[in-house]
């Protein structure tokens, strides 16, 4: 069995995307805080390829610049 397609809301706040660097399947990291996912950032970015994704509120990208 696979997974499901059912598209899935993200809750408020600020989120990355982290693979490993031989690719894989990515991983969203959500904060309450622009300064806690910038600081998270900077922890997986000298092991992981970490992509900014921006603010989301109700669901809908809000801030996608850094």
């Amino acid at each position: 069995m696979g997974r499901s397609s059912k598209k899935v809301n993200l809750k408020d706040g600020f989120y990355i995307e982290v693979t490993n660097r031989l690719g894989g399947s990515p991983i969203k990291l959500s904060r309450p805080t622009k300064a806690e996912i910038l600081m998270l950032k900077h922890q997986h970015v000298k092991s992981k390829n970490v992509k900014y994704l921006g603010e989301f509120r109700d669901g809908v990208c809000i801030d996608d610049k850094l």
